[in-house]
């Protein structure tokens, strides 16, 4: 019988890992393309709800898999809502989901900090190239690479503080 905490660490470290990679293959693209592939979101998307069900299942724990259901949906609700004022692609929404899960795993402060960190990161990288690269208002910015990376830092952040 494997210990639970073995198990534990082995399902976070696993889910983790899969985000990550994942991760690394959408922002290339989405720096590239200004797009996010639905079919590759979704394979991220399914990955990581399968990792955390994994979790849950090892935890014996249904909130594992609650709270990131629900946290992923408020998510994408609050990206939506960006979509149709204007400024958030369909991709980021749809990527808003997988964010919201993840973040979800950690905590409900975790789902709030990792998004204000995506805004955060993209508002400075947006600053320099209007400072330093004269972009205009109309310059197209992959959201993307930084809900991914808000994700990893509060993911890095919250994990590394617990215990």
């Amino acid at each position: 019988m494997v210990d639970a905490h073995v198990g534990e660490t082995a399902t976070t470290t696993a889910l983790w890992l899969w985000f990550i990679g994942w991760t690394l293959v959408l922002a290339r693209i989405d720096i590239r393309e200004h797009r996010l592939p639905n079919r590759m979101v979704a394979i991220c998307f399914a990955g990581c709800v399968i990792a955390t069900l994994v979790h849950a299942i090892v935890l014996a724990d249904i909130t594992a898999i609650v709270t990131p259901a629900v946290a992923s949906a408020a998510a994408a609700a609050c990206f939506a809502i960006g979509h149709v004022t204007g400024g958030i692609g369909m991709g980021d929404v749809k990527f808003a989901l997988v964010t919201g899960w993840m973040l979800g795993t950690i905590s409900w402060s975790a789902v709030w900090w990792g998004h204000v960190a995506s805004f955060v990161l993209a508002g400075v990288v947006v600053t320099g190239g209007w400072l330093q690269r004269g972009w205009r208002r109309e310059h197209p910015v992959p959201f993307g690479p930084f809900m991914g990376l808000g994700v990893i830092v509060a993911g890095a952040a919250a994990l590394g503080s617990v215990g």
